[in-house]
């Protein structure tokens, strides 16, 4: 199955869109931005949300806090039925998921200007 990666600026991702190590979602009055980073010092690979327009990168949240990824091949997307997982894309192993609270015909993940997902 061919799944397109992001190639424009958007706050959503769906079941077929997804967002590779490298790629972001930016709230639509570009508040936040959530994607892969590293800590300073480290080689780790974390999904997170941090403020866009301040210039320092500021993270306020992390899915994968315990659970890093070693290196550049995590997937963030979403899934049947409902769920917004991390998956490390060398052998789709999940290593973080959203949780729900029950299925969802369409689901879609959208970063809001609040920095809360939708």
């Amino acid at each position: 199955m061919f799944i397109p990666k992001i190639s424009n600026q958007t706050d959503t991702i769906t079941t077929t869109l997804i967002i590779r190590d490298g790629e972001t979602l930016v709230s639509s009055g570009g508040g936040f931005e959530l994607g892969f980073f590293s800590p300073e010092n480290s080689n780790n690979r974390y999904v997170g949300m941090w403020y866009k327009k301040i210039p320092a990168k500021t993270v306020v949240w992390v899915a994968n806090r315990e659970i890093p990824l070693t290196n550049k091949s995590g997937v963030l997307k979403v899934i049947e039925p409902g769920l917004l997982v991390l998956l490390n894309d060398t052998n789709g192993v999940i290593i973080w998921s959203s949780n729900t609270s029950g299925p969802v015909k369409t689901p879609v993940a959208k970063l809001l200007d609040t920095g809360n997902p939708s």
